[in-house]
Parts: C-alpha cells; structure tokens; sequence
C-alpha cells in the first residue's frame, strides 16, 4: 500500500493540474482568484457553500471532454454550472477539491430547423437568448424557459428541470426536449435521439430506448451537456389573459383544477395575500372588471391565466372556457398582471430573486397530482398557522404560488425574511435597488430558522407524496423510492457512467 498523499503532495498536484487547464483552455479562461471562485460556488440558497479549487470556461464540447479528462486523472469532483439561479445546491461542490465548469460561453445557437421543427443550442444559451431568435422567425419552444431566463441557461434548466413559461399545456422544460450531446466523466462524447444516427437529424427522441431521458433533471450526476436540442412549435398568433378573485383558496384551487384538466391555459398560477400584496406594491391594480356589490368583492386569491392560440377564434373559444371555470366563486379582474408578466417573459430579476422590500426570498415545492391538491394546500395552510407565533418573533413573511405543469399541480411556498443579500443577489438586480438594500445587515440567527422551517415544509411535502423538480443535492430523493431495485439500477448507471464518482458527487444523493 502506498503512503497517503501528504498536503504538500496535493497542493502539487492540484498546481500541476492547474497549469494544464490553463494551457488548454488559456490563462484568462481558469479562475483561481478566491473571491472570484466563491461568487460562482455560491447559489440562492440560504446553505454555506463550499468554493472550489477553479472554475474553467471551455468555449466547445471538445476543449470540455480533455478538460473533464485533466480533472477526473487528478481525482477532483467535476460540477457544471449554467446561470446560477438554483436554490438546491446543484452546482454547489461537496468538497474543495473541485473544479467548476462555467459552461456560459458556450451559448451559441447551433441550428434553426424549420423544415423539421427543432433547434439545437449550446448548454449556455440563455432562455432569453433563444427566445428572442426564434420570436424573429415566429417560431417557439413549446415550454419556452423559467421566469429567471434572463440568465438561467438552457443546460442549467434541463439538468434540474423545471417548469413556466408554456408548462400549461407542454409540461416541463425536458419535456420539450429531442436530444442531447454530453461529456462523461471519462471524457467520452455521447449523443442520444435521433441524433445519434449515422444519416438522420435531431428530429426525434425515443430512437430505441429513451437515452435522453437518463441525462434530463439529472442535475449534473451523469454527466455534462454540451449541446441540447428542443421542439419547435409556431409561436402563437394571438394571446389572451385573463384574471379572476377569490375568497377562499379552496374556490381557486377548484377552479385551478377544472383548468388543468381542460388543457386550454398556457399559463395558469395563483398568488396567495402576501403575494397580491407585492404586486400592488410594483404598482399592479387587483380590481374587478365590473361593478360588484360589496359583500361579492372579498378578494384575498388572486388566479391569473394566458391563452396562446394560433388563431383569434380558437384563442376565444378557450377564454370562454377558463371563465365558466372560474364562475363559481370567482370574480374577473383587471388582467393586467399576465399581461405584463407575457409581454417581457424574461424582465428584469428582483421580482423574483427578492421581496418588495428587500428581504430574501427562499422558495420549497412540490409536485402533486390533481388530486391530492387541496390536501396538499390544507397541509400548508395549517403549517403555517402552527408555526405563526416562531415567523412572528423573527419577523417572517410568507407566501405560496399555485401553478400546473399539465396535469401535474404544483404548490411553493416561499419564507421573506430581512437579511445580507450577498454578492450573488446584489450583482444580478438593478443598481438603483443594489444601493438601497445592499446595506441590509446580516441575521444568521434568523437565517438559520428560515433553514429549519423550510427543510420541514420539503419534509411534509414529501410524506404527502410530492415529487419535485430541482432535486440537485436538497429533496430527498433515494428515500422516496418504494423499491429498492430502482435505486440499485440508478447507483449502477451512475457507477458505469461515472466509476470514479467524480461528477457532481451528492446530486440525487448519487455518489
């Protein structure tokens, strides 16, 4: 057996390992600045994060295979990293003896096929970035990004998945997807779709078994994605909105319900009383559309809806549809919130990174089936009753957002509380609102509460059978397996694909 490695012979090995990146890939392009190496392993969550040794920035698949190949030889963890915007420690190290690879300048859009409705994009391409060049051509992704697609790129968001803009009636982001290129730990390049055939296109997934899927949501586990293709759709000629009141939460939950097994809403999401508030606050009017009498105007649920249809009179006839849905005990609104939030998909990111005044802003979900969704509301109503007297004491604030991915339900409560924004958050919003709170003192004690409930609340969600996106190294996931087999066949895809456990080690709980 040989001597352990002393911490003189690790510190050699981790500068000879270095100076090969940076031959590879050029000395501006591997980071080893120490604040520089935090800011980038560092995510929203409210969690401590370990920084990495370096962060590369390969420019194309193949500079990133003999990067990843350097990497794996040294023995240190291997964590692709898109825009930054995840709240589940998936680009996070586990141990410093990492290298983070910044996969942002690979952001080119690859090819625009019309003819046979699919794009293919490097994994750094922003969701805004590709919107708005196939909006030139009128074309469309069916689900077309998150609200953060400003900078959350399209490798980012397939390898944790997700769910907004057009999840109404496309599901999540890897539903839409056709294909991938991925760099594996040892360094292999892999295709898989249609892709993958010696004299055919990306125009299809499912060519044999569904090997895209492996690497979707994976966040990071089983390898890099270097290239991604998605479907295309038309984009849709005429969009119509709609905004509806409700008393009770069980009403909009109804209504929400009848909507998701309709399949006419491309986007379709409630906002509780603490979250109406905020809209009132950035100036949004929540009033009906017409006269009601006084005891009928009792609005503390808001439900806001937009309709994508390729004509007027198709668009029509599903608004008729998402009123009689709403008509029991629903009161119609202004519409003036999904009209805005439609018209700049991908605005500015305060709105959704911060509070009204500032305060952090910590989100936890969970996916739910049609049915269980009252349950799951009354779940959370009740606790945060039980725990109202703890979020008074420290001055918490919370709120949830309803919304459906298909017939999926989804339920996010999300805890605002004052606290030192940090680097991060203060470099992404606007410089008139980085100079009003940026002085907002830190409050570990408070912060660690907000860890503690929030953790609770994934708790409870899980045992009320919730699934979740963005698992990366937070939701539970090998515990929600009710067979054990199924767990051993992903432990010995991981181990075949990644037998040193160098890529992304914790994310899925895989190691």
């Amino acid at each position: 057996m040989g001597a352990p490695a002393t911490a003189s012979s690790a510190t050699c090995s981790a500068i000879r390992l270095i100076e090969s990146l940076r031959q590879l890939l050029g000395g501006e392009h591997v980071i080893t600045d120490e604040s520089r190496v935090s800011y980038l392993s560092t995510d929203l969550s409210a969690y401590p994060a370990v920084s990495a040794a370096a962060v590369i920035q390969p420019d194309s698949a193949e500079k990133l295979a003999e990067a990843v190949q350097l990497i794996a030889s040294s023995g240190y963890g291997i964590v692709p990293r898109g825009g930054g915007m995840s709240y589940t420690r998936g680009y996070v190290p586990e141990r410093p003896e990492s290298v983070l690879i910044d996969l942002r300048r690979m952001n080119r859009i690859l090819e625009i096929n019309a003819d046979d409705m699919y794009v293919t994009v490097e994994a750094g391409c922003t969701w805004k970035q590709l919107y708005e060049a196939l909006q030139a051509r009128g074309l469309r992704t069916p689900y077309y990004g998150p609200l953060s697609g400003m900078y959350a790129t399209v490798g980012g968001t397939l390898s944790q998945n997700s769910l907004f803009w057009g999840s109404g009636l496309y599901h999540t982001a890897a539903d839409s997807c056709v294909g991938l290129e991925v760099v594996l730990a040892d360094g292999a390049i892999v295709r898989t779709g249609s892709g993958a055939h010696r004299y055919s296109n990306s125009f299809y997934r499912h060519f044999g078994p569904d090997l895209t899927g492996i690497f979707t949501a994976d966040t990071g586990a089983f390898g890099i994605k270097t290239k991604i293709t998605l479907r295309l759709i038309e984009a849709p000629a005429v969009t119509l909105h709609a905004s509806f009141g409700f008393e009770a939460i069980a009403t909009m939950l109804e209504a929400q319900i009848k909507l998701a097994r309709k399949h006419v809403a491309s986007e379709c999401y409630g906002f509780d009383p603490f979250y109406n508030g905020v809209m009132e606050g950035l100036g949004f009017k929540i009033v009906p559309r017409e006269r009601v009498s006084e005891n009928d105007a009792k609005i503390n649920f808001t439900l806001h809806v937009s309709i994508d249809g390729f004509d007027r009179g198709s668009a029509e006839s599903a608004l008729a549809i998402v009123r009689n849905c709403c008509a029991e005990g629903g009161i119609e609104l202004d519409h003036s919130i999904p009209a805005a939030f439609k018209a700049q998909p991908f605005g500015g990111v305060r709105t959704i990174l911060l509070g009204a005044q500032g305060e952090l802003w910590l989100p936890v979900h969970g996916f739910f089936p049609l049915s269980k969704t009252k349950a799951a509301a009354e779940a959370t109503e009740s606790f945060f009753t039980s725990k109202a007297e703890l979020l008074r004491r420290h001055g918490i604030k919370t709120s949830y957002l309803t919304c459906f991915s298909g017939n999926e339900f989804v339920i996010e409560p999300s805890f605002y509380w004052f606290d030192e924004l940090g680097p991060f958050r203060l470099d992404l919003i606007e410089p008139e609102y980085r100079e009003k709170w940026g002085s907002i003192k830190a409050d570990p004690t408070t912060r660690s509460v907000v860890v503690a409930l929030r953790e609770e609340l994934r708790d409870l969600f899980f045992r009320n059978g919730a699934c979740s996106v963005q698992i990366a190294k937070y939701y539970p996931y090998a515990e929600a397996m009710n067979n054990p087999h199924t767990w051993h066949l992903l432990e010995e895809i991981k181990r075949l694909l990644d037998p040193k456990g160098v890529m992304n080690p914790g994310a899925l709980g895989l190691r």
